[in-house]
Protein backbone atom coordinates (compact mmCIF):
# COMPACT_ATOMS: atom_id res chain seq x y z
CA UNK A 1 0.00 0.00 0.00
CA UNK A 2 1.17 3.54 -1.21
CA UNK A 3 2.63 5.69 1.94
CA UNK A 4 1.19 9.68 2.07
CA UNK A 5 4.32 11.23 2.95
CA UNK A 6 3.75 14.05 5.29
CA UNK A 7 6.67 16.39 4.92
CA UNK A 8 8.18 17.94 7.90
CA UNK A 9 9.16 21.25 6.08
CA UNK A 10 6.47 22.00 3.28
CA UNK A 11 6.31 24.49 0.75
CA UNK A 12 3.69 26.36 2.16
CA UNK A 13 0.17 28.33 1.70
CA UNK A 14 -0.93 30.28 4.70
CA UNK A 15 0.63 31.10 8.26
CA UNK A 16 -0.51 28.14 9.48
CA UNK A 17 1.01 25.55 7.25
CA UNK A 18 4.46 27.70 7.79
CA UNK A 19 4.88 29.97 10.88
CA UNK A 20 6.68 28.22 13.80
CA UNK A 21 5.24 29.90 16.42
CA UNK A 22 1.93 28.66 18.21
CA UNK A 23 0.80 32.23 19.11
CA UNK A 24 -3.05 32.48 18.65
CA UNK A 25 -1.96 35.45 16.69
CA UNK A 26 0.41 34.54 14.98
CA UNK A 27 0.07 36.37 11.32
CA UNK A 28 0.84 35.53 7.34
CA UNK A 29 4.74 35.49 7.17
CA UNK A 30 6.40 36.93 4.38
CA UNK A 31 7.71 34.07 2.64
CA UNK A 32 3.81 32.85 2.52
CA UNK A 33 3.02 31.55 -1.19
CA UNK A 34 0.18 34.29 -2.37
CA UNK A 35 -3.57 33.10 -2.74
CA UNK A 36 -3.09 34.49 -6.04
CA UNK A 37 -0.54 32.21 -7.30
CA UNK A 38 -1.55 28.89 -5.53
CA UNK A 39 -4.52 27.08 -5.56
CA UNK A 40 -4.61 26.59 -9.55
CA UNK A 41 -4.66 22.92 -10.04
CA UNK A 42 -5.43 19.39 -8.48
CA UNK A 43 -2.00 19.18 -7.16
CA UNK A 44 -1.93 22.56 -5.36
CA UNK A 45 -4.56 20.93 -3.57
CA UNK A 46 -3.03 17.72 -2.84
CA UNK A 47 0.00 19.86 -1.61
CA UNK A 48 -2.46 21.69 0.55
CA UNK A 49 -4.09 18.43 1.88
CA UNK A 50 -0.96 17.07 2.60
CA UNK A 51 -0.40 20.38 5.17
CA UNK A 52 -3.81 19.46 6.50
CA UNK A 53 -2.86 15.82 7.58
CA UNK A 54 1.03 17.57 8.98
CA UNK A 55 -1.65 19.91 11.40
CA UNK A 56 -2.25 16.20 13.45
CA UNK A 57 1.13 16.29 14.54
CA UNK A 58 0.13 17.47 17.58
CA UNK A 59 -1.58 15.89 19.80
CA UNK A 60 -2.03 12.44 17.17
CA UNK A 61 2.04 12.09 16.86
CA UNK A 62 3.59 9.32 18.29
CA UNK A 63 5.66 10.65 20.95
CA UNK A 64 2.72 13.29 22.01
CA UNK A 65 -0.13 10.35 22.78
CA UNK A 66 2.81 8.56 24.61
CA UNK A 67 3.57 11.17 27.08
CA UNK A 68 -0.54 12.16 27.00
CA UNK A 69 -0.76 9.16 29.38
CA UNK A 70 1.81 10.67 31.56
CA UNK A 71 -1.32 12.81 32.57
CA UNK A 72 -3.08 9.60 34.03
CA UNK A 73 -2.46 7.11 36.78
CA UNK A 74 -0.86 4.94 33.67
CA UNK A 75 2.42 6.76 33.53
CA UNK A 76 5.03 8.74 34.78
CA UNK A 77 6.98 11.61 34.21
CA UNK A 78 9.89 12.42 36.58
CA UNK A 79 11.34 15.26 34.56
CA UNK A 80 9.65 18.23 35.36
CA UNK A 81 10.64 20.54 32.39
CA UNK A 82 8.81 18.14 30.43
CA UNK A 83 6.02 19.45 31.43
CA UNK A 84 3.21 16.91 32.25
CA UNK A 85 4.05 15.74 35.38
CA UNK A 86 2.56 19.03 36.54
CA UNK A 87 -0.70 18.02 34.55
CA UNK A 88 -0.56 14.56 36.52
CA UNK A 89 -0.37 16.07 40.08
CA UNK A 90 -2.54 18.97 39.68
CA UNK A 91 -0.42 22.16 40.10
CA UNK A 92 -0.27 23.07 36.75
CA UNK A 93 -2.13 26.85 36.15
CA UNK A 94 -2.47 29.84 33.57
CA UNK A 95 0.77 30.93 33.76
CA UNK A 96 2.76 27.84 32.66
CA UNK A 97 1.57 26.77 29.34
CA UNK A 98 2.10 22.94 29.71
CA UNK A 99 3.31 20.54 27.05
CA UNK A 100 1.96 22.10 23.63
CA UNK A 101 -0.61 25.12 23.54
CA UNK A 102 -3.17 23.38 22.19
CA UNK A 103 -5.30 26.63 22.67
CA UNK A 104 -4.40 28.04 19.39
CA UNK A 105 -6.35 28.65 16.34
CA UNK A 106 -3.39 28.37 13.78
CA UNK A 107 -4.63 24.37 12.89
CA UNK A 108 -8.02 25.43 12.51
CA UNK A 109 -7.51 28.25 10.20
CA UNK A 110 -5.21 25.47 8.12
CA UNK A 111 -8.27 23.87 7.64
CA UNK A 112 -10.72 26.69 7.10
CA UNK A 113 -8.24 27.81 4.41
CA UNK A 114 -8.39 24.86 2.60
CA UNK A 115 -12.25 24.52 2.48
CA UNK A 116 -12.39 28.12 1.51
CA UNK A 117 -10.04 28.41 -1.03
CA UNK A 118 -10.23 24.70 -2.61
CA UNK A 119 -13.50 26.13 -4.60
CA UNK A 120 -11.30 28.16 -7.05
CA UNK A 121 -9.49 24.79 -7.87
CA UNK A 122 -11.19 23.09 -11.49
CA UNK A 123 -10.87 19.10 -10.53
CA UNK A 124 -10.33 16.95 -13.54
CA UNK A 125 -13.93 15.16 -12.65
CA UNK A 126 -15.50 18.06 -11.93
CA UNK A 127 -17.52 17.50 -15.16
CA UNK A 128 -18.94 13.94 -13.73
CA UNK A 129 -21.85 13.38 -11.70
CA UNK A 130 -20.61 13.21 -8.91
CA UNK A 131 -16.98 15.05 -8.01
CA UNK A 132 -15.49 12.21 -6.31
CA UNK A 133 -11.88 13.83 -5.66
CA UNK A 134 -13.17 17.18 -4.71
CA UNK A 135 -15.50 15.62 -2.44
CA UNK A 136 -13.32 13.28 -0.39
CA UNK A 137 -10.43 15.89 0.08
CA UNK A 138 -13.34 17.91 1.49
CA UNK A 139 -14.60 15.18 3.58
CA UNK A 140 -10.72 14.56 4.78
CA UNK A 141 -10.47 18.14 5.75
CA UNK A 142 -13.67 18.49 7.57
CA UNK A 143 -12.26 15.20 9.56
CA UNK A 144 -8.91 16.10 10.63
CA UNK A 145 -10.85 19.68 11.81
CA UNK A 146 -13.00 17.79 13.84
CA UNK A 147 -10.84 15.64 15.27
CA UNK A 148 -8.48 18.47 16.20
CA UNK A 149 -11.86 20.17 17.90
CA UNK A 150 -12.64 17.26 19.71
CA UNK A 151 -9.11 17.60 21.03
CA UNK A 152 -9.02 20.89 22.03
CA UNK A 153 -12.72 20.84 23.67
CA UNK A 154 -11.42 17.73 25.97
CA UNK A 155 -8.52 19.71 26.92
CA UNK A 156 -10.01 23.24 27.90
CA UNK A 157 -13.48 22.76 27.51
CA UNK A 158 -15.33 25.51 25.52
CA UNK A 159 -13.10 27.14 22.73
CA UNK A 160 -13.65 29.68 20.12
CA UNK A 161 -15.24 28.11 17.52
CA UNK A 162 -15.56 28.67 13.67
CA UNK A 163 -16.30 26.64 10.35
CA UNK A 164 -16.02 29.46 7.91
CA UNK A 165 -13.53 32.06 9.16
CA UNK A 166 -9.74 32.63 7.74
CA UNK A 167 -8.93 36.04 9.91
CA UNK A 168 -6.54 38.27 8.00
CA UNK A 169 -6.34 40.82 11.18
CA UNK A 170 -5.59 40.76 14.65
CA UNK A 171 -9.41 42.42 15.12
CA UNK A 172 -10.78 39.47 13.35
CA UNK A 173 -9.59 36.81 15.75
CA UNK A 174 -10.51 37.57 18.80
CA UNK A 175 -13.67 35.80 19.00
CA UNK A 176 -14.81 34.44 22.23
CA UNK A 177 -15.40 31.05 23.14
CA UNK A 178 -18.09 28.63 22.17
CA UNK A 179 -19.67 26.06 24.66
CA UNK A 180 -18.23 22.72 24.66
CA UNK A 181 -21.42 21.08 24.38
CA UNK A 182 -22.33 23.27 20.80
CA UNK A 183 -18.97 22.14 19.55
CA UNK A 184 -19.54 18.30 20.14
CA UNK A 185 -22.70 18.67 18.07
CA UNK A 186 -20.81 20.14 15.72
CA UNK A 187 -18.10 17.44 15.44
CA UNK A 188 -20.66 14.29 15.69
CA UNK A 189 -22.70 16.21 12.51
CA UNK A 190 -19.84 16.64 10.76
CA UNK A 191 -18.28 13.46 11.11
CA UNK A 192 -21.81 11.76 10.14
CA UNK A 193 -21.74 13.68 7.04
CA UNK A 194 -18.49 13.10 5.73
CA UNK A 195 -18.33 9.31 6.05
CA UNK A 196 -19.90 8.70 2.62
CA UNK A 197 -18.05 10.62 0.99
CA UNK A 198 -14.77 8.77 2.30
CA UNK A 199 -13.13 5.58 1.04
CA UNK A 200 -12.42 2.33 2.29
CA UNK A 201 -9.37 2.27 1.51
CA UNK A 202 -6.34 5.04 0.79
CA UNK A 203 -2.76 5.30 1.05
CA UNK A 204 -1.68 4.68 4.65
CA UNK A 205 -2.06 8.14 6.55
CA UNK A 206 -4.76 9.19 5.25
CA UNK A 207 -8.72 9.11 6.76
CA UNK A 208 -11.08 6.45 5.34
CA UNK A 209 -14.93 5.31 5.91
CA UNK A 210 -13.86 3.77 8.45
CA UNK A 211 -11.51 6.20 10.21
CA UNK A 212 -14.09 8.64 10.66
CA UNK A 213 -16.89 6.06 11.64
CA UNK A 214 -14.05 4.57 14.48
CA UNK A 215 -13.24 8.55 15.77
CA UNK A 216 -17.15 8.85 15.99
CA UNK A 217 -17.53 6.04 18.15
CA UNK A 218 -14.61 7.52 20.26
CA UNK A 219 -16.84 10.61 20.02
CA UNK A 220 -19.97 8.91 20.90
CA UNK A 221 -18.66 7.16 23.77
CA UNK A 222 -16.80 9.71 25.58
CA UNK A 223 -19.52 11.89 25.76
CA UNK A 224 -21.58 9.38 26.96
CA UNK A 225 -23.76 8.76 24.09
CA UNK A 226 -23.92 4.81 24.14
CA UNK A 227 -26.70 4.13 21.73
CA UNK A 228 -24.84 5.69 19.08
CA UNK A 229 -21.91 3.92 20.48
CA UNK A 230 -22.98 1.25 19.98
CA UNK A 231 -24.37 1.39 16.60
CA UNK A 232 -21.63 2.93 15.03
CA UNK A 233 -19.16 0.40 16.26
CA UNK A 234 -21.43 -1.80 15.25
CA UNK A 235 -21.51 -0.79 11.54
CA UNK A 236 -18.01 -0.83 11.30
CA UNK A 237 -17.70 -4.81 12.94
CA UNK A 238 -20.05 -5.72 10.55
CA UNK A 239 -18.52 -3.94 7.52
CA UNK A 240 -15.78 -6.79 7.75
CA UNK A 241 -12.66 -4.17 7.04
CA UNK A 242 -10.47 -4.60 9.97
CA UNK A 243 -10.09 -7.71 12.35
CA UNK A 244 -7.85 -8.47 14.80
CA UNK A 245 -4.62 -9.81 13.92
CA UNK A 246 -3.13 -13.67 14.12
CA UNK A 247 -0.71 -12.30 16.18
CA UNK A 248 0.63 -11.72 19.13
CA UNK A 249 0.06 -8.50 21.55
CA UNK A 250 3.79 -7.66 20.87
CA UNK A 251 4.11 -8.82 17.46
CA UNK A 252 1.04 -6.15 16.57
CA UNK A 253 3.25 -3.65 17.91
CA UNK A 254 6.37 -4.07 15.96
CA UNK A 255 7.83 -1.73 13.41
CA UNK A 256 7.57 -4.96 10.68
CA UNK A 257 3.69 -5.47 11.66
CA UNK A 258 2.71 -1.53 11.76
CA UNK A 259 -0.16 -1.74 9.07
CA UNK A 260 -1.59 -4.94 10.39
CA UNK A 261 -5.32 -5.83 10.14
CA UNK A 262 -6.46 -4.09 13.00
CA UNK A 263 -4.99 -0.68 12.06
CA UNK A 264 -7.35 1.81 10.84
CA UNK A 265 -5.83 5.07 11.34
CA UNK A 266 -2.28 6.09 11.42
CA UNK A 267 -0.03 9.33 12.00
CA UNK A 268 3.17 8.45 9.77
CA UNK A 269 6.62 9.26 10.49
CA UNK A 270 9.07 9.02 7.60
CA UNK A 271 12.52 9.13 7.16
CA UNK A 272 12.24 9.49 3.79
CA UNK A 273 9.88 12.78 4.15
CA UNK A 274 12.22 14.17 6.90
CA UNK A 275 9.62 13.62 9.37
CA UNK A 276 11.23 10.94 11.75
CA UNK A 277 10.85 10.34 15.47
CA UNK A 278 12.99 9.37 18.44
CA UNK A 279 12.39 7.56 21.37
CA UNK A 280 15.72 7.24 23.04
CA UNK A 281 14.19 9.31 25.94
CA UNK A 282 11.70 6.42 26.47
CA UNK A 283 14.50 3.72 27.15
CA UNK A 284 15.51 2.43 30.31
CA UNK A 285 19.26 4.32 31.51
CA UNK A 286 21.56 1.71 31.54
CA UNK A 287 20.51 1.59 27.66
CA UNK A 288 21.16 4.84 27.07
CA UNK A 289 18.19 6.22 27.16
CA UNK A 290 16.03 8.94 29.67
CA UNK A 291 13.72 7.03 31.21
CA UNK A 292 11.19 9.81 30.47
CA UNK A 293 8.40 8.26 30.50
CA UNK A 294 7.26 5.32 32.48
CA UNK A 295 4.84 3.26 34.01
CA UNK A 296 3.37 3.08 37.32
CA UNK A 297 3.09 0.30 39.54
CA UNK A 298 -0.85 1.02 40.07
CA UNK A 299 -0.75 -0.16 35.79
CA UNK A 300 1.19 -3.08 36.60
CA UNK A 301 -1.16 -3.93 39.01
CA UNK A 302 -4.15 -3.92 36.97
CA UNK A 303 -2.89 -7.03 34.39
CA UNK A 304 -4.69 -10.04 35.01
CA UNK A 305 -3.14 -13.40 36.15
CA UNK A 306 -2.74 -15.34 32.87
CA UNK A 307 -6.32 -17.75 34.53
CA UNK A 308 -8.23 -14.57 33.72
CA UNK A 309 -8.56 -13.91 37.19
CA UNK A 310 -7.15 -10.82 39.01
CA UNK A 311 -4.49 -11.12 41.25
CA UNK A 312 -6.52 -10.32 44.44
CA UNK A 313 -8.64 -13.52 43.04
CA UNK A 314 -6.02 -16.14 42.11
CA UNK A 315 -4.76 -17.56 45.16
CA UNK A 316 -1.34 -18.44 43.16
CA UNK A 317 0.14 -14.68 43.24
CA UNK A 318 3.21 -14.39 45.05
CA UNK A 319 2.84 -10.45 45.87
CA UNK A 320 6.98 -10.55 46.54
CA UNK A 321 7.31 -12.17 42.53
CA UNK A 322 4.70 -10.62 41.02
CA UNK A 323 5.27 -10.40 37.34
CA UNK A 324 4.60 -14.28 37.12
CA UNK A 325 1.91 -15.61 35.37
CA UNK A 326 0.57 -12.84 34.31
CA UNK A 327 -1.25 -11.61 31.21
CA UNK A 328 1.30 -11.53 28.75
CA UNK A 329 0.46 -7.89 27.78
CA UNK A 330 2.33 -7.05 31.32
CA UNK A 331 5.68 -8.45 29.37
CA UNK A 332 4.87 -7.52 26.16
CA UNK A 333 4.33 -3.68 26.98
CA UNK A 334 6.55 -3.55 30.31
CA UNK A 335 10.21 -3.56 31.03
CA UNK A 336 10.10 -4.76 34.83
CA UNK A 337 12.62 -5.84 37.34
CA UNK A 338 14.09 -9.20 36.80
CA UNK A 339 13.17 -9.69 33.23
CA UNK A 340 15.61 -10.52 30.26
CA UNK A 341 15.38 -7.94 27.54
CA UNK A 342 17.66 -6.45 25.39
CA UNK A 343 21.30 -5.70 26.74
CA UNK A 344 19.34 -7.08 30.29
CA UNK A 345 20.64 -10.87 29.48
CA UNK A 346 21.38 -11.00 33.99
CA UNK A 347 17.54 -9.39 34.77
CA UNK A 348 16.32 -5.76 34.28
CA UNK A 349 18.12 -4.64 37.75
CA UNK A 350 15.64 -1.45 38.91
CA UNK A 351 15.95 -2.35 42.33
CA UNK A 352 19.24 -3.29 42.50
CA UNK A 353 21.45 -0.35 44.10
CA UNK A 354 24.53 0.83 42.43
CA UNK A 355 22.85 -0.50 38.72
CA UNK A 356 22.81 2.00 36.18
CA UNK A 357 18.66 1.89 36.31
CA UNK A 358 17.98 2.35 40.22
CA UNK A 359 16.74 5.51 40.86
CA UNK A 360 18.75 6.73 43.74
CA UNK A 361 22.36 5.90 42.33
CA UNK A 362 21.83 6.83 38.29
CA UNK A 363 20.37 9.81 36.36
CA UNK A 364 17.82 9.13 34.29
CA UNK A 365 17.09 5.82 35.88
CA UNK A 366 13.35 4.70 36.14
CA UNK A 367 11.76 6.68 39.23
CA UNK A 368 8.58 3.62 39.53
CA UNK A 369 11.13 0.10 38.81
CA UNK A 370 9.18 0.14 35.37
CA UNK A 371 10.48 1.10 32.04
CA UNK A 372 8.22 0.77 28.33
CA UNK A 373 9.21 -1.48 25.30
CA UNK A 374 5.48 -1.19 23.48
CA UNK A 375 6.16 -0.05 20.20
CA UNK A 376 9.56 -0.86 20.49
CA UNK A 377 10.29 -3.93 22.17
CA UNK A 378 12.37 -5.96 19.33
CA UNK A 379 15.27 -2.67 19.34
CA UNK A 380 16.57 -4.28 16.29
CA UNK A 381 14.04 -2.43 14.05
CA UNK A 382 15.44 0.70 14.88
CA UNK A 383 19.15 1.35 13.99
CA UNK A 384 19.07 4.69 15.28
CA UNK A 385 16.58 5.39 18.53
CA UNK A 386 17.06 8.78 17.87
CA UNK A 387 16.21 8.99 14.15
CA UNK A 388 13.91 6.30 13.85
CA UNK A 389 10.20 5.96 11.87
CA UNK A 390 7.70 4.45 13.36
CA UNK A 391 3.96 4.81 12.80
CA UNK A 392 1.49 5.85 15.84
CA UNK A 393 -2.04 3.60 15.69
CA UNK A 394 -4.65 6.36 16.64
CA UNK A 395 -7.32 4.27 16.05
CA UNK A 396 -7.24 0.47 16.12
CA UNK A 397 -10.00 -2.66 15.98
CA UNK A 398 -9.67 -3.37 18.92
CA UNK A 399 -10.48 0.50 20.30
CA UNK A 400 -13.94 -0.03 18.30
CA UNK A 401 -14.64 -3.35 19.97
CA UNK A 402 -14.16 -2.46 23.44
CA UNK A 403 -16.02 0.56 22.65
CA UNK A 404 -18.73 -1.59 21.44
CA UNK A 405 -18.59 -3.87 24.52
CA UNK A 406 -19.08 -0.73 27.12
CA UNK A 407 -21.71 1.40 25.57
CA UNK A 408 -24.23 -2.17 25.46
CA UNK A 409 -22.85 -2.82 28.81
CA UNK A 410 -23.65 0.71 29.84
CA UNK A 411 -26.95 0.62 28.32
CA UNK A 412 -27.23 -2.70 29.71
CA UNK A 413 -28.20 -4.50 26.84
CA UNK A 414 -26.04 -7.04 27.75
CA UNK A 415 -25.97 -10.26 25.31
CA UNK A 416 -23.61 -12.98 23.45
CA UNK A 417 -22.24 -10.21 20.77
CA UNK A 418 -20.51 -8.54 24.67
CA UNK A 419 -18.94 -11.42 25.36
CA UNK A 420 -17.85 -12.45 21.65
CA UNK A 421 -16.35 -8.41 21.07
CA UNK A 422 -14.55 -8.54 24.38
CA UNK A 423 -13.20 -12.23 23.89
CA UNK A 424 -11.80 -11.17 19.97
CA UNK A 425 -9.23 -8.60 22.15
CA UNK A 426 -8.25 -11.48 24.70
CA UNK A 427 -7.81 -13.89 22.44
CA UNK A 428 -5.35 -11.71 20.59
CA UNK A 429 -3.76 -10.91 24.28
CA UNK A 430 -3.35 -14.41 25.01
CA UNK A 431 -5.75 -14.36 27.91
CA UNK A 432 -8.70 -16.64 28.26
CA UNK A 433 -12.30 -16.32 27.34
CA UNK A 434 -14.27 -14.02 29.98
CA UNK A 435 -15.93 -16.41 32.34
CA UNK A 436 -19.44 -15.55 31.48
CA UNK A 437 -20.61 -16.47 35.39
CA UNK A 438 -18.10 -14.57 37.14
CA UNK A 439 -18.92 -11.15 34.80
CA UNK A 440 -22.61 -11.78 34.14
CA UNK A 441 -24.19 -8.45 35.56
CA UNK A 442 -23.93 -4.54 34.59
CA UNK A 443 -21.60 -3.79 37.69
CA UNK A 444 -19.42 -6.90 36.61
CA UNK A 445 -18.87 -6.42 33.82
CA UNK A 446 -18.14 -2.95 33.96
CA UNK A 447 -15.40 -3.63 35.95
CA UNK A 448 -13.97 -6.14 33.39
CA UNK A 449 -14.27 -3.83 30.42
CA UNK A 450 -12.75 -0.91 32.24
CA UNK A 451 -9.60 -3.21 32.93
CA UNK A 452 -9.30 -4.29 29.33
CA UNK A 453 -9.31 -0.90 28.49
CA UNK A 454 -6.50 -0.15 30.88
CA UNK A 455 -4.08 -2.40 29.78
CA UNK A 456 -5.08 -2.93 25.90
CA UNK A 457 -4.65 0.79 25.75
CA UNK A 458 -1.36 1.27 27.70
CA UNK A 459 0.66 3.94 26.51
CA UNK A 460 -1.70 5.31 23.59
CA UNK A 461 -2.88 8.07 25.51
CA UNK A 462 -6.30 7.24 26.21
CA UNK A 463 -6.58 6.68 30.06
CA UNK A 464 -6.51 10.43 31.07
CA UNK A 465 -10.07 10.65 29.11
CA UNK A 466 -11.72 7.65 30.73
CA UNK A 467 -10.31 8.17 33.84
CA UNK A 468 -12.38 11.59 34.05
CA UNK A 469 -15.41 10.25 32.10
CA UNK A 470 -15.55 7.65 34.31
CA UNK A 471 -15.82 9.63 37.95
CA UNK A 472 -12.80 7.83 39.00
CA UNK A 473 -10.00 10.49 37.74
CA UNK A 474 -9.99 12.22 41.81
CA UNK A 475 -10.11 8.52 43.03
CA UNK A 476 -6.77 7.20 40.67
CA UNK A 477 -4.93 10.29 40.99
CA UNK A 478 -4.95 11.38 44.59
CA UNK A 479 -3.01 7.93 44.90
CA UNK A 480 0.70 8.70 45.40
CA UNK A 481 3.42 7.33 42.71
CA UNK A 482 5.65 4.56 44.30
CA UNK A 483 8.71 2.91 43.05
CA UNK A 484 9.39 -0.83 43.77
CA UNK A 485 11.75 -2.28 46.47
CA UNK A 486 13.88 -5.37 46.08
CA UNK A 487 16.28 -7.51 44.85
CA UNK A 488 16.45 -9.96 41.89
CA UNK A 489 17.31 -14.24 42.50
CA UNK A 490 19.46 -16.27 40.90
CA UNK A 491 16.37 -18.91 39.64
CA UNK A 492 14.48 -17.99 36.15
CA UNK A 493 10.69 -18.46 35.58
CA UNK A 494 8.84 -19.91 32.80
CA UNK A 495 8.45 -16.96 31.08
CA UNK A 496 12.54 -16.74 31.23
CA UNK A 497 13.01 -13.83 33.24
CA UNK A 498 14.58 -14.03 36.40
CA UNK A 499 12.52 -14.32 39.61
CA UNK A 500 12.31 -11.18 42.08
CA UNK A 501 11.98 -10.50 45.82
CA UNK A 502 9.67 -7.41 46.15
CA UNK A 503 9.92 -5.48 49.49
CA UNK A 504 7.91 -2.83 49.13
CA UNK A 505 7.09 0.30 47.61
CA UNK A 506 8.77 3.78 48.38
CA UNK A 507 6.46 7.02 47.61
CA UNK A 508 7.96 9.24 44.87
CA UNK A 509 5.15 11.44 44.20
CA UNK A 510 2.11 12.51 45.91
CA UNK A 511 -0.77 13.96 43.52
CA UNK A 512 -4.00 15.68 43.72
CA UNK A 513 -6.94 15.77 41.74
CA UNK A 514 -9.68 18.51 42.35
CA UNK A 515 -13.31 17.99 40.87
CA UNK A 516 -14.33 20.88 39.40
CA UNK A 517 -11.38 21.97 38.01
CA UNK A 518 -8.70 18.87 36.78
CA UNK A 519 -10.91 18.25 34.23
CA UNK A 520 -9.90 21.06 31.93
CA UNK A 521 -6.42 22.72 31.96
CA UNK A 522 -6.27 26.10 32.08
CA UNK A 523 -6.16 28.64 29.52
CA UNK A 524 -2.85 29.84 29.13
CA UNK A 525 -2.63 33.45 30.79
CA UNK A 526 -0.82 34.39 27.12
CA UNK A 527 -3.97 33.84 25.34
CA UNK A 528 -6.11 35.76 27.78
CA UNK A 529 -3.72 38.64 27.81
CA UNK A 530 -3.77 38.20 23.46
CA UNK A 531 -7.69 38.01 23.39
CA UNK A 532 -9.76 40.15 25.98
CA UNK A 533 -12.74 38.27 24.59
CA UNK A 534 -11.38 35.27 26.31
CA UNK A 535 -12.21 33.56 29.93
CA UNK A 536 -10.22 31.58 32.14
CA UNK A 537 -11.61 28.32 32.73
CA UNK A 538 -13.26 27.97 37.13
CA UNK A 539 -11.02 27.38 40.01
CA UNK A 540 -7.97 28.45 37.83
Amino acid sequence: MKKFIKYCLLITISAVLSGCSEDFLDRVPGDALSPATFWQTEADAYLALTGCYRQLHSPYRIEEMWYWDCTSDNQYSFHIHENYKRIANGTMDASYTQVYNYFTFLDIRTFNEYLKMEKNIKFSDDDAEKPEKRKQYRAEVRVLRAMKYFWKVMCYGDFPFTTTEVFESIEESLIPRTSKNEILDFIKTELNDCINALPKTEETGRMTKGGAQAFLTRVYLLTGDYTNAASTAKKIIDEGTYSMPNLTYEESFLKANQYNSEVIFTTEHNLSGKYGMWFGAYLPNGYGGWSSIVPTHSLVEAYEMKSGLTTAEDSTFDPTNPYVNRDPRLRASIVYPGQVWATYTEGFPSVVPGSDDYALDANNATHTGYNFKKFYSDLSEYPNVWDAERNFPVLRYAEVLLSYAEAKIELNQIDASVYEYINEVRTRAGMPNVDQTRYATQEKLRELVRRERQVEFAYEGLRRWDIIRWGIAKDVLSKPVVRVEGELLETKNAEGDFNVNITGTTVEETRTFTVGKNEVLPVPQSVIDANPNITQNPNY
